[in-house]
């Protein structure tokens, strides 16, 4: 009995102690685990934010980079920090020569305006100048003067001989191989008009289509056979360039002027294959000719030195000022830009309907006044140079010199102010390149003279809209300081680019370290939103299988405290860890033997008794 009493004091007693010790690992197990977990998720949290911050931070502190401290120095175009700053405001001409002083070998490059400035110095500006000068002085003056031989009315009304185009307004970009020259021929007429009778008058300016003029003859022209009397044989070349209607025909003047130059080019002796040839310093140049429109060309060539160049020959009748505006649609001369005479030229209005109407049609010329419009307009000229350039690399061939320049004009009167265009080349160079685009989109260049001419209206629409889709990415670069780099792309040819980035401008090293760091950017935010997925996936982490396995743990230990020592000991001896719960001497004391007890069979006859025999 004693022995039950002991064993029953010891199963009682001894899981208070165990359920004591197991609701305390119990309880430091689910705090634990709780911990774990909300540490865990804390630290998550944080990981996660420097993520983006790190993001945020080479997003929003680009300056931090080599390229954006350098960036810094270039958001000021109109820096002069730069010696070459200043070129883009002299045209360095100097009898045609181009200094090699001012194509530096290390072109300090900091910002758009010394971009431009070295750019224009070495790929715009003219070079080796001095030569065709020679060439053509000397071809011209000799051919003019044997001209002179050849035609009586010429010699006499060959009043004046003048530059053209863009040598004539120093415009002229890339080599200096061609050259236009206006031959002014005169009339033998009182070009005045006759203010008592206007259609009395020696000749009569007749506006058709906006740009274009129709010369009738008048009263005294038609006197020209009887009034002139031994003047009649030099004068009836200009008499017979009259239809039956008494219009000066352009087609007639033309032939009479390609007459005059063939005669004369006939009068040289030495000749290469039939063709004339003239010595120039030593060298022989044949001279070719070929017909351009109204132009008499001359191709001045010579086979041992590669030399070439062309001149064309342009024949013009001219007017005094006083016989300006032919009508009221066209704008007044300036007053500053008052010369003697404007000029009509033998060029058709291809976009009249009437054959007729394009045979008597001469083209309005004013370069005199043009580029009096023009004078001291600071840096206008230099920008203009670059329009051309650009539409040059851009192969926008639909687009003449003359349409550029016309942009200018309307900006000069419009802006009216000579200071502006003292304004550094960069900044004349993006408000022009604005207003280029602007004309292609609307798809009109009005003439300067008369708005209602559209100088670019007979160029197909699908043309203007590719010529404007090329400019726009300049125009989005020139928005940003820092690109300023990137403007040489669109103002070089591929072959001039790749030599001058190559040489000077590094676009492609700068290009490639940029996009290293732009794909740094985007690994570091796919990392982080990669965090934030697997922060919001049902599958749980390492440390959060730590944390569920602890709160595992707790919730057994509760399990196993309601449960008596023995019982805990034989269902962890199951898994191998009944080592948990110790039982003294391995082993639990023996319960007491219970006697059996054995029934006899009952006999045949009642029993006196019912006792039953225990059997020991």
């Amino acid at each position: 009995m004693s022995n039950n009493t002991n064993n029953n004091e010891e199963r009682s007693e001894g899981p208070s102690y165990f359920k004591a010790g197991a609701l305390g690992l119990t309880a430091a197990a689910l705090i634990g685990g709780a911990a774990y977990l909300l540490s865990s998720s804390k630290k998550k949290e944080e990981e996660q934010r420097d993520t983006r911050e790190t993001v945020n931070h080479r997003t929003m502190h680009p300056a931090s980079s080599p390229r954006a401290q350098s960036s810094s120095s270039v958001a000021d175009d109109g820096s002069a920090a730069s010696f070459l700053s200043d070129m883009m405001s002299r045209v360095m001409f100097e009898g045609g020569r181009r200094r090699d002083a001012d194509v530096p070998e290390n072109p300090v490059i900091t910002n758009l305006n010394s971009l431009l400035s070295d750019i224009h110095v070495r790929f715009i500006r003219l070079k080796e100048f001095d030569i065709h000068y020679k060439v053509f002085d000397a071809v011209f003056h000799d051919l003019h003067s044997k001209m002179k031989q050849v035609d009586l009315y010429y010699k006499k009304h060959s009043s004046t001989v003048q530059f053209a185009g863009s040598h004539f307004d120093n415009l002229r970009i890339k080599k200096p191989d061609e050259f236009d020259m206006d031959i002014v021929i005169g009339l033998p007429l009182n070009i005045r008009p006759n203010l008592l009778n206007p259609a009395d008058s020696d000749i009569v300016l007749e506006a058709k289509a906006p740009g274009f003029v129709q010369l009738r003859m008048g009263t005294q022209f038609l006197k020209l056979p009887m009034r002139d009397n031994e003047e009649w044989l030099n004068n009836r070349a200009a008499y017979d360039w009259k239809d039956d209607c008494n219009y000066l025909l352009r087609s007639k003047f033309i032939q009479w002027f390609e007459s005059v130059v063939n005669r004369a080019l006939d009068l040289y002796t030495v000749r290469n294959n039939n063709r004339p040839v003239i010595k120039v310093g030593g060298v022989d140049y044949t001279i070719d000719v070929s017909k351009s429109g109204p132009a008499m060309t001359l191709l001045i060539h010579s086979r041992s030195t590669g030399f070439k160049m062309d001149v064309d020959l342009v024949p013009a009748l001219k007017f005094p000022e006083s016989r300006w505006p032919i009508s009221n649609t066209y704008r007044e001369i300036p007053s500053k830009c008052k010369k003697d005479y404007w000029m009509v030229v033998p060029k058709p209005n291809k976009d009249s309907p009437i054959q007729q109407d394009q045979m008597r049609s001469w083209r309005i010329a004013l370069h005199n006044q043009e580029r009096e419009l023009m004078y001291n307009s600071y840096n206008l000229r230099q920008t203009i140079r670059l329009i051309k350039k650009l539409r040059d690399s851009l192969g926008m061939n639909k687009i003449a010199s003359y349409y550029i320049k016309t942009l200018f004009f309307w900006e000069i009167i419009d802006i009216d102010s000579e200071q502006y265009w003292q304004n550094n080349p960069a900044v004349l160079f993006k408000h022009m390149v604005g207003k280029f685009h602007q004309a292609l989109v609307r798809g009109e260049i009005p003439y300067f003279w008369n708005r209602r001419n559209n100088l670019i209206g007979g160029v197909p629409k699908h043309i203007l809209n590719q010529y404007a889709d090329k400019i726009l990415p300049l125009i989005q670069i020139l928005q940003d300081p820092s690109k300023y780099k990137l403007v040489a792309k669109f103002l070089l040819t591929p072959a001039e680019f790749a030599d001058y980035n190559a040489r000077f401008l590094h676009i492609y090293a700068e290009e490639l370290a940029r996009r290293k760091k732009a794909k740094s950017d985007k690994q570091v935010q796919a990392d982080a939103d990669a965090a934030d997925r697997r922060s919001s996936s049902s599958s749980p982490s390492k440390k959060g299988i730590l944390g569920l396995s602890a709160l595992f743990c707790g919730l057994l230990a509760v399990l196993f405290a309601t449960l008596d020592r023995h019982t805990t000991h034989k269902i962890l001896s199951i898994f191998g860890l009944g080592w948990l719960v110790p039982i003294e001497n391995n082993r639990c004391t023996p319960r007491p033997k219970v006697p059996k007890c054995t029934f006899p069979e009952p006999p045949k006859e009642p029993a006196n008794t019912g006792k039953c025999t225990c059997n020991k």
